[in-house]
């Protein structure tokens, strides 16, 4: 919204125009010119006016690629015995229980600068992984990840080709990298 007070100058500067129609004292006319120059100002720097904006969460992206983390994790410390396709295949068909779920997602949000919701991963991660993965949009994860590709490449595979995000995080912005205090 607007600011508290540009109404009200608003309002003064409506009357002072019909004051500057009529015939006026000189205190008038400069109590006129006065309430004019403040207005000019106001309006001259936008940015004065305008709130201060939070910097805005990114969502997908940032979800993105903190699931291909998370999928290249739990394939590699699968220790079931199956084979990597079936375990691969496992987690995306359970994708709600072993992937997109608050416990998961809140280990990145809590990384992330600034911190998300891990509710709102939550959604995002649904979204992100194939609901099936004899999906043939989900043939290329799948087969990245069965080949055991690095997470760079799945990440890209996931996020970059599909347009989630526009590139991949150095290591230095990396959620999983980062330390936090308790």
């Amino acid at each position: 919204g607007e600011p508290f007070w540009l109404k009200p100058l608003l309002h003064k500067l409506v009357l002072a125009g019909r004051l500057f129609a009529r015939p006026a004292s000189r205190t008038m006319r400069a109590n006129l010119c006065l309430w004019l120059s403040v207005a000019a100002l106001v309006c001259l720097q936008p940015g004065a006016v305008a709130k201060e904006k939070k910097p805005r969460k990114e969502y997908l992206c940032a979800t993105c690629q903190s699931v291909a983390h998370l999928l290249v994790k739990l394939r590699k410390s699968d220790k079931s015995g199956n084979t990597t396709s079936e375990i691969v295949k496992d987690l995306i068909s359970s994708k709600e229980t072993k992937l997109c779920n608050e416990d998961e997602m809140k280990f990145y949000a809590d990384r992330l600068e600034p911190k998300l919701d891990a509710a709102k991963m939550v959604i995002k991660c649904k979204d992100i992984v194939p609901d099936n993965p004899n999906y043939k949009s989900a043939s290329d994860i799948l087969n990245a990840m069965v080949a055991k590709k690095p997470r760079s490449e799945v990440a890209k595979i996931l996020c970059v080709d599909s347009g989630r995000c526009d590139r991949l995080w150095t290591k230095e912005e990396e959620p999983w990298q980062k330390k936090i205090e308790l």
